[in-house]
């Protein structure tokens, strides 16, 4: 079985009344998680180009933090208890994870960022702290008690510590004891705190981009220096100046107004869709696809998606294929649209859409390795 979600609610009550507003607790929402295991996260951690990090602690610690890349050594002196492993963007290295994505189409696929998996043994936990992003936390196997505390932000008292954020004091406002297949969505600043329960712990974490403002203008201003002429500031017809002196608002405003007319509609999408098309860890992509479990829990799949492959197509007609912009033309934009709808496709999907530009493009993105046919 192939990982799947779904909302108990329809997306519209979901988006209208909860996304970014509260928590909610749906139980059962969640299947097919059993792969991978936790001596498949421990492998993925002993690996240079995987971002992971074992934390030690419990209560109010002392907390410890440790990054990866791991040894054996240091999985084979951790304690009994109260330790836990996170192996960040796991999608990105397994595609058979990445295809639990498919199941959040109610959001623009810009919207995703990755899919964190944590193993704990009893008392394992990451302490009490709050994210800055949507998070859906899904339990793939044991049970973990999760406290909910109030709304939280850069103001709220934290334990002193160099490395970890953890809250100071949470009053718990919530708490779910949840199992395999329950899911626990929380929208960004909520104060949470989760224990693992016993050993084999096991939750994925699906988190969402949520670019900060200054690198959004940060890119904007490179997009439109990339095309920006020679010309100079120009105030023909302005009044004599009655205070020399000063720099006043009304030539600020100027100013302002003609440096902003580099950002033109052109200048933003390009910046726009190439940061946001871009992955968190492209270094997946030096990751062959395993298939044969895709293969055997969906024997009508065809070809897949590569994990760490983001795709999105803008309403210019060019495709963005992790930051790169394609120009499509119009043979290829219906199988393009498709490709970076869904991430797992059937010869049913793609027979209708096929034609000599579209197959080779498909080829040529083949060969490059953001997708893999299965045999």
């Amino acid at each position: 079985m192939l990982p799947e979600f779904h909302l108990p609610l329809s997306a519209e009550t979901f988006l209208a009344e909860v996304w970014q507003r509260k928590p909610l607790l749906m139980r059962d929402s969640a299947r097919g998680l059993e792969h991978p295991d936790p001596d498949t996260l421990a492998g993925l951690a002993l690996e240079d180009c995987v971002e992971s990090r074992l934390m030690t602690g419990a209560d109010k610690g002392p907390w410890n933090v440790q990054q990866g890349p791991f040894t054996a050594e240091d999985f084979a002196i951790l304690p009994r208890q109260n330790w836990t492993l996170l192996v960040q963007s796991v999608d990105h290295f397994m595609t058979e994870v990445s295809l639990l994505l498919d199941y959040f189409q109610f959001l623009p696929g810009w919207r995703l960022e990755d899919i964190m998996l944590s193993y704990a043994v009893k008392g394992g936990s990451v302490g009490p702290h709050y994210d800055r992003y949507d998070v859906f936390l899904i339990q793939a196997s044991g049970q973990r008690r999760w406290k909910i505390g109030p709304h939280c932000d850069d103001h709220s008292p934290r334990l002193p510590h160099d490395q970890l954020r953890l809250l100071a004091d949470m009053p718990v406002e919530e708490e779910f004891l949840v199992g395999p297949g329950d899911v626990l969505y929380l929208p960004p600043g909520v104060g949470h705190w989760g224990v693992a329960e016993d050993d084999d712990c096991v939750t994925w974490s699906v988190g969402f981009r949520a670019p900060a403002p200054a690198d959004l203008l940060a890119r904007l201003t490179d997009s439109a220096l990339e095309n920006a002429d020679q010309t100079l500031y120009s105030d023909a017809g302005r009044p004599v100046a009655q205070a020399p002196e000063q720099l006043t608002d009304t030539d600020m405003d100027n100013l302002r107004d003609q440096a902003l007319a580099l950002i033109n509609r052109d200048a933003l999408r390009d910046a726009l869709a190439g940061l946001l098309s871009e992955p968190r860890q492209p270094a997946g992509l030096d990751f062959d696809i395993d298939c044969g479990h895709i293969a055997a829990a969906a024997p009508d799949t065809v070809l897949v998606r590569h994990g760490a492959t983001r795709l999105l197509i803008d309403n210019q007609g060019h495709a963005w294929l992790n930051g790169e912009r394609r120009q499509l033309s119009s043979m290829e934009k219906p199988l393009v649209a498709l490709l970076a709808r869904q991430r797992r496709y059937t010869q049913t999907d793609l027979q209708a859409l096929m034609n000599d530009q579209s197959a080779t493009l498909l080829e040529e993105w083949i060969d490059a390795g953001f997708f893999s046919a299965i045999e």
